[in-house]
């Protein structure tokens, strides 16, 4: 028999025994995670698990101050990020408040789970970094084409352009997604305009500027150039329509006849008898021919009587 004595620390030795057991079944949790956040797209990454498991999936849970206050302190499951393959857990849309967020990470592997990494810290998202806009411009004519490069639709810019040595009146040009890219024209011919584009992330307050670039507008053809020109082309539209014509009388006549064709006169006109002439009558003949009417009103006689 046991002695009374000896029991708890038989049940102690059973139980360090078990909890080794158990942990010999876990996986080993993931390693280096991290965060990395840039214009308010939140990606969690991790090192991917080197074990001899068939396929290792991962699972990324969050706590948030709503969470801690209002939910006794409970985990939520990201929901794009639940028995995934990939080290990377998008939580941009889990982390939708200005709250510090505690997050953490496992493996799974059939029964298999590992303990859980957390990040180490806190995550805000009010952390997150704000990229330098990618200006592209381009110089056509008059015209300077200005576009970003994967300008994201929560981030406004403020484009400022001037000639150069007036940058106290530069002008200012809001431009969302929806404008981009953006055009700006009637600029003067041989000056130097300069561009600089500031980066606006209103929900956390935050801006990032370009440097300065200056662009040369070329210079345009000579005041009487543009006359001539025109004068030039017009003869040579004049030209090529007289050598049209003439190449379709000269060349073809069947071509010629067959767009304007040729109507022949009636017998009327080409066999008129000798004596059959047209004559016109004078205005004397012309009352000899006819006799005068007078036209009376039915009621005159009416009123001749009642005057009478």
């Amino acid at each position: 028999m046991l002695q009374s004595g000896s029991l708890p620390t038989l049940l102690l030795l059973l139980s360090f025994t078990s909890s080794i057991e158990t942990d010999t079944r876990l996986l080993p949790p993931p390693q280096k995670v991290r965060i990395e956040s840039t214009n308010m797209k939140h990606l969690l990454k991790w090192s991917p698990l080197q074990v001899s498991c068939a396929t290792v999936t991962y699972s990324v849970q969050f706590q948030g101050e709503f969470e801690l206050q209002f939910l006794n302190g409970s985990w939520e499951n990201a929901l794009d990020c639940q028995s995934i393959h990939e080290n990377v857990c998008d939580l941009t849309p889990d982390l939708a408040s200005d709250s510090d967020y505690d997050i953490r990470v496992r493996a799974e592997c059939g029964g298999q789970v590992s303990r859980w990494t957390s990040l180490g810290t806190r995550f805000n998202r009010r952390e997150t970094n704000l990229s330098t806009p990618d200006m592209r411009v381009n110089v056509s004519g008059d015209f300077i084409h200005v576009e970003f490069a994967n300008l994201p639709k929560n981030v406004d810019i403020i484009l400022m352009h001037w000639r150069q040595g007036q940058e106290l009146s530069a002008s200012r040009h809001h431009i969302t997604a929806e404008w981009n890219p953006f055009h700006l024209g009637g600029l003067e011919s041989g000056a130097t305009y300069c561009l600089s584009a500031q980066a606006l992330l209103h929900s956390i307050n935050k801006s990032t500027s370009t440097e300065t670039k200056c662009f040369r507008i070329p210079e345009s053809m000579l005041p009487w150039l543009k006359p001539i020109a025109v004068f030039v082309a017009v003869v040579i539209v004049m030209a090529l329509g007289f050598a049209a014509f003439w190449s379709l009388t000269g060349c073809c006549p069947a071509l010629l006849h067959a767009c304007w064709p040729k109507e022949q006169l009636p017998d009327a006109l080409l066999h008129r008898e000798a004596g059959n002439t047209l004559r016109v009558h004078t205005e004397e003949e012309l009352r000899e021919l006819y006799h005068s009417v007078q036209v009376l009103d039915p009621s005159q006689p009416e009123r001749e009587e009642e005057k009478g």
